[in-house]
């Protein structure tokens, strides 16, 4: 879990980095290009061709276009905000994901998880600081990646079971290729660097398939986790993705969160760890 989470952030610094020469829609269409490429390797050398086709193909085109606008969403923000700040703002995601599950699943909210949830948008209140001389509108498009990703979840959930999880990387993947491949259509013919595609250089080849070697990676580690330990575990391990970006974002781009920054990411994490420890009780009270 902790090998998924820290290397999660090396992709997301691949991911700025292209954000200079590329459009990051161009970018996110690599991401998931080579991510489908790689399971789809994987798939046919370490079980059957026929894990390639999935049972419900038009939910997982679904979850691959929600996947897609969150993760175009999140490398457009990585063009005017520090690596770490973006990542702190996106793990308002629990909290997201605890909405959309009571608004389209029917799941009950109690006051806890709601004090949970309204903190955790303070916490990114704090990293985004509306009204002060830093915040750029840039700010809340980790909000609508956390968004997008929660509503692609909130989709998952209801084919968690149905296919193996190579063919639901793979098929996702597919999905959101082909979506971003008609919306890099319109861009593309008018030129534009912020919404077109170029042909890349070796060296962004090279970044590109990284990126989708990374996630594909990261992916499967974490499942290789969920599947040998209980989630309730491995949840806290998650937010090392903020302290590997933290650092990286140092390293390479000299960018560090001020305190109020800290202070945010902080709360952001506390609320989304208790958020999960709510949801954990109630369900062994259930079951």
């Amino acid at each position: 879990m902790v090998s998924g989470t820290m290397i999660v952030p090396i992709m997301d610094a691949l991911a700025k980095i292209l954000g200079d020469t590329l459009s990051p829609l161009q970018v996110t269409w690599g991401r998931f290009f080579f991510q489908a490429l790689i399971m789809a390797v994987a798939i046919v050398v370490l079980y059957s061709p026929a894990l390639l086709w999935p049972k419900r193909p038009v939910v997982h085109a679904m979850r691959g276009i929600l996947l897609a606008i969150a993760t175009s969403f999140f490398f457009f923000s990585l063009l005017h905000l520090p690596l770490a700040d973006a990542i702190a703002i996106f793990f308002v995601q629990p909290m997201l994901l605890t909405l959309l599950s009571a608004i389209f699943l029917g799941e009950t909210i109690g006051w806890h998880r709601r004090a949970a949830v309204i903190m955790g948008f303070v916490g990114a209140l704090l990293i985004i600081k509306p009204g002060s001389d830093s915040f750029t509108l840039a700010a809340l498009l980790p909000i609508g990646a956390a968004l997008f990703f929660s509503g692609y979840l909130v989709v998952t959930r209801s084919v968690a079971n149905v296919d193996h999880p190579l063919t639901m990387q793979f098929a996702s993947g597919v999905g959101a290729t082909i979506a971003l491949s008609l919306g890099l259509i319109p861009g593309t013919l008018a030129s534009s660097a912020m919404w077109g595609a170029q042909m890349p250089n070796p060296i962004e080849w090279s970044y590109l398939a990284g990126i989708g070697l990374i996630a594909a990676v990261g992916h499967l580690l974490v499942v290789i986790a969920v599947n040998r330990a209980p989630t309730s575990v491995l949840a806290p391990f998650g937010y090392v993705e903020i302290i590997a970006a933290t650092i990286l974002g140092w390293i390479i781009f000299s960018d560090w969160p001020d305190s109020l920054s800290w202070l945010g990411i902080a709360i952001i994490a506390l609320s989304g760890l208790y958020v999960f420890a709510r949801e954990q009780r109630i369900a062994k009270e259930i079951a």
